[in-house]
Parts: C-alpha cells; sequence; structure tokens
C-alpha cells in the first residue's frame, strides 16, 4: 500500500507542478487551523488543534486539484507526542460555484503518520474525502469552511476555518463574481 500511495503521490504532485507552470491565473493557496480528533481503530481517541495548508489548481470551473499538508498542534490535554499526527493528501477537488460562495467536495488519498506515548506508532494510507464552503471577501480570498476526513478505520477527522487566496480565480472562470 505504501509503494502504491507513494506513486499515486508522486503523479499528482508531477501533474500539479506541470499545471502550476502552465498559467498563474488558475493557481490557489490556503490556510487553515481546525479542531483534529484522531480516532484510531486499536486506540484511544485524541483531539487536539491541527494546522492546515493546501495548494491548489482549476482545471476548469468545476474540477481543481489540491495537495493538502497538515499536523497537530498539541494541546496540554492531548497525549500525542511532537512530532503528533500529520498527513499529506492529494485530492480531487469538485466545485459548484454562485456568485459569492464556492461549495466544493474532496476525494483522494491521505497518508497519515502518528506517534503517541509508549512508542506506539499509527501510520496508514487509505482514502480521504470531505466537504467545503468558501466565503469571498474580494474577488480573489475566500474564508473557507472546510470538514475532512482523513482515512475509514483509523480516523483522522479536521473541522476548521481558514483563508484561501485564489490568483484570479473569481475573474477568470466565474463570470457570475463581479470585479470589485
Amino acid at each position: 500500500m505504501r509503494t502504491g500511495t507513494a506513486i499515486a503521490l508522486s503523479l499528482l504532485l508531477l501533474l500539479t507542478g506541470q499545471a502550476w507552470a502552465a498559467d498563474a491565473s488558475r493557481q490557489y493557496f490556503g490556510l487553515s487551523g481546525s479542531d483534529a480528533q484522531f480516532d484510531p481503530a486499536s486506540g484511544q481517541t485524541e483531539d487536539a488543534g491541527n494546522v492546515n495548508a493546501k495548494l491548489g489548481y482549476f482545471v476548469n470551473p468545476y474540477v481543481s486539484v489540491e495537495l493538502h499538508m497538515g499536523m497537530t498542534v498539541t494541546t496540554e490535554s492531548s497525549s500525542v507526542d511532537d512530532p503528533g499526527l500529520g498527513y499529506v493528501a492529494p485530492m480531487l477537488r469538485l466545485n459548484l460555484p454562485y456568485e459569492q460562495v464556492n461549495v466544493y467536495s474532496l476525494f483522494g488519498i491521505a497518508s497519515v503518520r502518528g506517534k503517541f506515548p509508549g512508542n506506539y506508532d499509527d501510520n496508514y494510507s487509505d482514502v480521504a474525502f470531505g466537504v467545503g464552503m468558501e466565503l469571498y471577501g474580494t474577488r480573489n480570498t475566500a474564508l473557507t469552511l472546510e470538514y475532512m476526513r482523513y482515512g475509514v478505520d483509523d480516523t483522522y477527522k479536521t473541522f476548521g476555518l481558514g483563508i484561501v487566496h485564489y490568483f484570479d480565480w473569481p475573474h477568470v472562470y466565474n463570470p457570475r463574481v463581479s470585479d470589485r
């Protein structure tokens, strides 16, 4: 499973890199903070804060590819050790753009790593999926609300609020959004 995940991630990064170099107006990036819950199939549930970054590229107004990278920000009440929990997930994003709102769903593969006290490690690769909504404050910047689930048996769930910046996305792809 690790080899397949590595190959899929490498191919997605290669395609995203090529697309990124081709047209800067289709690129975007985002940062968010989340409440996270790690629920391993063979362990105790852990709650912690999460920091997430994403890079993306629009193929067309309704389809884009993203790379999610995140990690926990440990809290005193959590038994997660540093470096804690982290993940990398290449995602396919399906968009439903409206005038000032974009609703989307995400599907992909996640590689999650976790380290806990007592030398208990929980590393896995599994499917990832989620939903989100963006509210445009300006032509290029939006607030985002997103729920993600990385894994099915072992799960790492995040529910977060963030900001995303588009390099001319509404202007180029969404004619219903006026230039402000």
